[in-house]
């Protein structure tokens, strides 16, 4: 018996196959003839050959592939999303925002682009991102779509809503007063050393909740 053991996006599948080998039957052993007798007397084998047992057929084995989380941390992921690629880009979301929450500058440009849209290099950009998300707490994610790049920023573009809350004073440009917002913002990604990161936003747009 043997046992085949398939890895495939983190599913293992186990199958078992049976093999058998074909029966034979023997003839009845000879027997020699009374002892002294020059002559002895062989009798022919009447034996019959026992039933063959054919092997088993055995289906082939399926492979599942990677399936969708319906979220990542905090980021919740449109069911229409690609299961091989969205996990990874919604993982860097959630350090992001969770960076955010905790009021935590330094992680959040960790998984952002050094060369994106905020250059870390630059201590007065760097200062004003810090300021921007002084406040802020956002929640209610969701990574709607995932696409190729048409600006050239970035591998892929990532499609995300969410929900901030900001002091007064912090909220969007024109609407500095405003403390609950609803964003719907699009954003480049790219994949320096083979790990995704924000570039940053592309597009936005906003309304009050």
């Amino acid at each position: 018996m043997a046992v085949v053991l398939l890895l495939a996006g983190g599913t293992v599948a186990f199958v078992l196959r049976d093999r058998w080998l074909p029966g034979s039957g023997g003839g009845a052993s000879p027997t020699t003839g009374p002892t002294g007798t020059a002559n002895p007397i062989v009798p022919t084998a009447t034996g019959t050959a026992g039933p063959t047992t054919a092997a088993p057929t055995t289906a082939a084995p399926t492979t599942a592939g990677p399936t969708l989380p319906a979220s990542v941390g905090a980021v919740r992921l449109d069911p229409s999303l690609d299961p091989a690629q969205a996990p990874a880009v919604a993982a860097v979301f959630d350090k992001y925002f969770a960076a955010v929450n905790a009021r935590d500058a330094s992680a959040a440009l960790a998984v952002m682009d050094p060369g994106g849209s905020i250059k870390q290099g630059d201590a007065s950009a760097v200062q004003r991102f810090t300021d921007g998300i002084s406040t802020s707490t956002d929640d209610d994610i969701l990574l709607l779509s995932l696409g190729s790049d048409p600006t050239g920023k970035g591998i892929l573009q990532a499609h995300v809503t969410f929900r901030s809350r900001q002091q007064a004073g912090k909220g969007p440009k024109g609407r500095e007063s405003e403390t609950c917002t609803r964003w719907d913002v699009t954003y480049s990604i790219t994949q320096p050393g083979g790990e995704y990161r924000i570039w940053g936003s592309t597009n936005a747009g906003s309304r009050p909740c």
